[in-house]
């Protein structure tokens, strides 16, 4: 694949200048990718883990098969709800109906095995991640784990739910097992102890975590170098050691305390040794791949492909999933928050957004980031994060250093809305937009706070009406749309644009939203589920794998019950009842409206005649009124394109 030097070089200086977030600045990966040597030596594991059956078996050919028995839930737009067969062949739907039909329909399909589901078990379309982050999941994957989440195990249900009492001292413990239990070497005379994960916000007290914090942890040892990362991935933390090791000027660490956003976490990622900080990255890219498998996923899409590999990265998860090694079918969105990257990102690819074919990965849009997050306080807002303007009930503030208190937006802002402190890019966001558009490509951009999403939209309207794009065939999305108004989902629905929601917003940070961050009423306009559906939008539901925990049963429950899963007591409050969705609405969402948003609903997403079988199969019916924990529910087994791809120990 060609490469200009000059513009790659350009590029990077350009990503030191603007906000993104980690999934989309890693750029300590350019140096050992862009070297043939860098390049063959991950070619060379992912061909040695294609031919080692042991470790990474081959996926087994699909089988020709009729389901019957059970509940077979086809979840399309014009079928019946429920059907009493269905047949696949040649790794497609033949048919779905009766058993007679069925058989009917599959008999010049023979030989073909039938299986007869148990009563409650359920059959129904695979499940779809709209929006993840492969390469940084699984680099992050490999430093010590922070978060908020339950038992670090991800095949364990507990991965799902918050800790039960979440603060500092349990981080501080980590780190400092660490230090005492070292793993790697140090790397001239430095040792690294770099954790994932942290997220002040849902701590049971709210730390802001500093330098001083972390330079006691390290102790007596002058060369200990600690770096930590936000869940966000929008904020990191540093401490002395690792500040001096990034050649940070003394004004630099002085004004920062060792608190960095974007900028600076990318300063601090390119002193760490590329060899520790790389290390396994080939070996948890594949973990991750088949926990999606095990969650009942059989599709993603990663919403920021190319972010510091640039072309490389692309090159990767395609050789990865071509050689056979991912059990999921993987779309991506190319990362673009430089012009110069997003006019090469159009001139080397094309989108593919009507094929027919059972690829194994596809490029199907652009991506941009507009603002930060709102659990880190930089997402851009009309009015003050209630943390950086009331200190809480032990008279601390919460602001982030160098970050003003309405947050950060990405672009360069019109006139009236300039504030002081923002980082932006020289152009707006509409030239972006009106770049790819115009050449046919659809755009998924990310905004959380309730002015970044004003601004979205009003570059959203310019681009489409300079350039008459066809809204209606690129279907472009806002990722996250954390806080709208009513007036802002009517705007959003009339200009065509629909939203996924990381719903995770609303049950494991709806509490810290409320009380800490946004305030009661800024927090009732959080994942508006049930508005955008009635103004006539289409919505998924996205994990923002690593941000939130892998897992569409658990992103449907959230959405159906929006319980605050982090406020104290066994009774969990509810954010805002009045948005909650049916359970036939959540399920789509992470199914054929899913689909649809990713350009695969011709395909996937629902089980009809024609499309991939791409099949999950569940201990119980989620639309079980019953069931209220359908994170809960037991996957039983897994098939993409009529090859069962996960079995579970009790299928």
């Amino acid at each position: 694949m060609p490469r200009n030097t000059k513009s790659d070089k350009e590029n990077r200086m350009n990503l030191d200048h603007h906000l993104g977030c980690a999934c989309c600045t890693l750029p300590i990966l350019d140096e050992l990718v862009h070297t043939a040597e860098g390049q063959a030596d991950w070619r060379r594991q992912l061909e040695a883990f294609a031919s080692n059956p042991k470790h990474y078996p081959q996926l087994p050919r699909h089988e020709n098969m009729i389901f019957h028995g059970g509940i077979i839930r086809p979840l399309a737009s014009s079928h019946p709800d429920r059907v009493e067969a269905l047949g696949i062949a040649a790794g497609r739907i033949v048919a779905t109906g009766s058993l007679h039909d069925v058989r009917t329909e599959m008999a010049s399909h023979f030989p073909y095995r039938e299986v007869v589901l148990e009563d409650n078990q359920t059959l129904m379309p695979g499940l779809i991640d709209p929006h993840l982050h492969i390469v940084p999941s699984a680099i992050f994957q490999g430093w010590l784990q922070l978060g908020p989440f339950g038992d670090h195990d991800k095949s364990h249900p507990e991965s799902q739910r918050l800790l039960p009492d979440y603060r500092y001292e349990y981080i501080a413990g980590k780190i400092k097992d660490a230090i005492d239990h070292p793993k790697v070497q140090t790397t001239d005379g430095v040792r690294w102890i770099t954790g994932f994960g942290v997220d002040p916000s849902l701590m049971k007290k709210w730390t802001n975590i500093n330098s001083s914090m972390l330079d006691e942890l390290a102790g007596p040892h002058s060369n200990i170098a600690i770096f930590l990362l936000n869940s966000s991935g929008h904020i990191g933390y540093a401490n002395s050691v690792a500040m001096n090791q990034a050649k940070l000027t003394p004004e630099e660490i002085d004004k920062s305390k060792g608190v960095f956003t974007e900028t600076g976490i990318g300063s601090i990622l390119k002193a760490i040794p590329k060899l520790q900080l790389l290390e396994g990255l080939v070996e948890n890219i594949l973990p991750l791949l088949h926990e999606a498998s095990s969650r009942g996923i059989t599709t993603v899409l990663d919403a920021g492909v190319g972010s510091s590999l640039k072309e490389i990265e692309v090159l990767l998860l395609e050789t990865l999933a071509n050689l056979g090694l991912s059990p999921v079918r993987i779309c991506a969105a190319l990362y673009s928050n430089e012009l110069a990257q997003m006019a090469r990102w159009m001139n080397e690819f094309k989108p593919d957004l009507n094929s027919q074919n059972d690829s194994n990965f596809m490029i199907k849009a652009l991506k941009l980031v507009a603002d930060g997050s709102n659990q880190g306080l930089t997402g851009f807002q009309y009015q003050p994060y209630l943390y950086t303007q009331t200190p809480d009930k032990d008279g601390v503030n919460h602001s982030v250093p160098g970050v003003p208190d309405t947050g950060l937006y990405n672009f360069r802002l019109p006139p009236a809305s300039c504030c002081e402190g923002n980082h932006q890019q020289n152009s707006p966001l509409n030239a972006y937009l009106q770049l790819a558009m115009s050449q046919g490509w659809p755009v998924l951009v990310h905004a959380n706070g309730d002015q970044g999403m004003e601004l979205v939209l009003d570059s959203y309207q310019q681009a489409i009406e300079i350039t008459g794009a066809d809204v209606a065939r690129l279907r472009p999305r806002v990722e996250h749309a954390s806080l709208m108004s009513t007036s802002t989902i009517h705007r959003m629905a009339k200009l065509g644009i629909s939203p996924s929601f990381l719903i995770g917003h609303v049950g494991y940070w709806g509490y810290t939203f409320q009380q800490n961050v946004l305030g009661e009423a800024r927090s009732q306009l959080l994942d508006r589920c049930k508005s955008a559906l009635e103004a006539g939008m289409r919505i998924s539901l996205h994990s923002d794998h690593f941000v939130s925990p892998l897992g569409p049963l658990r992103m449907a429950e959230q959405a159906i019950y929006r319980k605050m899963e982090g406020a104290p007591g066994e009774e969990k409050p509810v954010l805002n009842e009045e948005e909650r969705i049916s359970r036939l609405q959540a399920l789509k969402a992470v199914t054929l409206d899913a689909a649809w948003q990713c350009h695969m609903d011709h395909l996937i997403g629902s089980l009809e005649p024609g499309k991939l079988a791409d099949l999950v199969l569940l201990a119980e019916d989620p639309l079980n009124e019953t069931i209220e924990n359908l994170r809960d529910i037991p996957v039983l087994a897994t098939w993409r394109g009529g090859t069962q791809v996960y079995a579970s120990d009790k299928h």
